[in-house]
């Protein structure tokens, strides 16, 4: 496959032709689906374990564990709750198909009306992970939704996930005991005075006790990942399909609504776990760091650069852990403008990112062009997700930034986000790309080759996964050019 390195590249027939008939199709949504369903797709490299599973799933597996929900709110209980109404969900329940249909609305943006929900599209988007979690903070459960997303990968002819799985649990006083108190006021005043020399400081005694008291939590949470891969692929399938091929890792993350330490000690935990090579004789899944959650919330805007503070010091102690940021998942109207400023700058330049996920506040940002060039030059990829920016953000079209980044020569990566909340799949987001940017195929295929080349994986699993996507591509090529030749142009003509 062409890369942005491989410049003395000369495309096959196949690939011309394929380009020819791409160039008719941009304008047409069903032929552009029909295309990139049946095209490589690479990796989807920016997705969230419970966001991506589709509503169904959740119904499906709440009703085979007779779980109670109040149907008011979409809100699932292990346990009948004593004062809150609910019912108990079954397959044979009645009124089954109304209670499901009802239930997939609370929980996806299928059928969102505004004037129906006191609150805008973002808060309704975050607040659905509320609503599943006594269901979600079971392996077995999740190993269940992360066995649809590789079946489902497979059927869509995608190569490759990196999934943000799930945050590591720890202790009240995050590994610090009688001393949380003491470090919770000194970072929080550092904060409150913009102190953030001191800041690095505090960070740093907190460190070197998270050294001495988190090794149980950083092996449990090893385990946890792991175990949760392996049992992901011991379901069966009513589609027969074999996800043996798929290569799978993971991202761990810390919420940024939490308090200050409870982050640092997540972040910490997932780090430290990533530096573990092998689990039980085999590779460990586990390859970066993330954080996450709506970045205009109180505890995310007030935190926000002590939080990249706390990548800065990390990075400093495990520089070969890799990071993915949510950064810029903003636009004019969820803040305050002057807010809209720096928050990309500060996840690269004082975070250390080595991907972007999101980005979009980026035309607001101060000194945006260094910040592109900055990319360009370090190879920091964007991670595009349209269908949720366009209905968390309100932003699509032209206001999005994504043709910003590829004129400066950002790498830029298509993926999905939230699949299963927001109804949609990598080969859609694809689809819109191109009917809303008019790419061509040679941007289309380097958008592909981008998720592998950035992509948290050892160089070997990356050779591997170009080896054989360098095949599917050319078989691609060449049933498109069958059924598509480029038409002989007849001499003497242009």
């Amino acid at each position: 496959m062409r890369t942005t390195e491989n410049e003395g590249y000369t495309p096959t027939q196949q690939e011309i032709a394929t380009s020819a008939y791409f160039d008719t199709i941009k304008d047409n949504q069903a032929a552009l689906r029909q295309f990139f369903t049946e095209m490589p797709k690479g990796g989807d490299v920016h997705n969230h374990l419970t966001g991506s599973a589709y509503a169904e799933t959740y119904f499906e597996l709440a009703a085979k564990k007779s779980m109670y929900v109040n149907l008011e709110t979409g809100r699932l209980y292990a346990q009948k709750p004593i004062d809150i109404e609910t019912i108990q969900l079954s397959n044979d329940m009645d009124d089954l198909h109304n209670h499901r249909m009802a239930l997939i609305d609370k929980w996806s943006i299928r059928n969102f009306q505004p004037y129906k929900y006191p609150l805008g599209p973002d808060e309704y988007f975050f607040g659905t992970f509320g609503l599943l979690s006594a269901l979600t903070g079971d392996i077995n459960n999740l190993a269940y939704l992360m066995h649809e997303l590789k079946v489902r990968a497979v059927k869509e002819n995608v190569q490759y996930l990196e999934v943000m799985g799930t945050s590591p649990s720890v202790p009240k006083d995050c590994f610090l005991g009688d001393d949380y108190e003491q470090f919770d006021k000194q970072l929080k005043k550092c904060v409150k005075e913009g102190n953030y020399e001191d800041v690095q400081d505090t960070l740093d005694e907190v460190f070197n006790l998270f050294e001495k008291n988190a090794e149980n939590t950083v092996e449990t949470y090893i385990h946890f990942i792991n175990e949760l891969d392996d049992t992901s692929n011991t379901f069966g399938n009513h589609l027969d399909v074999d996800t043996s091929n798929l290569v799978c890792r993971y991202q761990g993350y810390s919420s940024r609504g939490s308090e200050p330490l409870k982050v640092f000690a997540q972040l910490y935990v997932v780090h430290k776990a990533c530096l573990q090579t092998e689990y039980n004789g085999k590779e460990n899944v586990l390859k970066g760091c993330n954080i996450v959650a709506a970045e205009n919330g109180e505890k995310s805007m007030m935190y926000y650069r002590l939080h990249m503070e706390m990548f800065k010091l990390l990075n400093d102690k495990f520089p070969n852990v890799p990071t993915s940021l949510h950064a810029g998942e903003l636009t004019i109207g969820l803040m305050r403008p002057e807010h809209l400023t720096y928050h990309i700058s500060l996840a690269i330049n004082t975070g250390k990112a080595n991907r972007i996920g999101h980005g979009v506040d980026l035309p607001f940002e101060q000194d945006s062009n260094d910040t592109l060039k900055m990319m360009a030059d370090s190879k920091i990829p964007v991670e595009i997700n349209l269908t949720s920016n366009e209905f968390i953000l309100g932003v699509k079209d032209s206001e999005h930034p994504i043709m910003l980044y590829k004129n400066a020569g950002v790498p830029v990566i298509i993926s999905t986000d939230d699949p299963g909340i927001l109804r949609t799949s990598l080969t859609e987001q694809y689809t819109l790309a191109v009917l809303r940017y008019g790419f061509s195929y040679e941007d289309i295929k380097l958008f592909v080759q981008n998720s592998i080349t950035y992509a948290f994986l050892a160089d070997e699993d990356k050779a591997s996964i170009n080896k054989d996507m360098k095949t599917m591509f050319d078989d691609f090529e060449k049933r498109i050019s069958s059924r598509h030749p480029e038409p002989d142009v007849p001499e003497g003509e242009d």
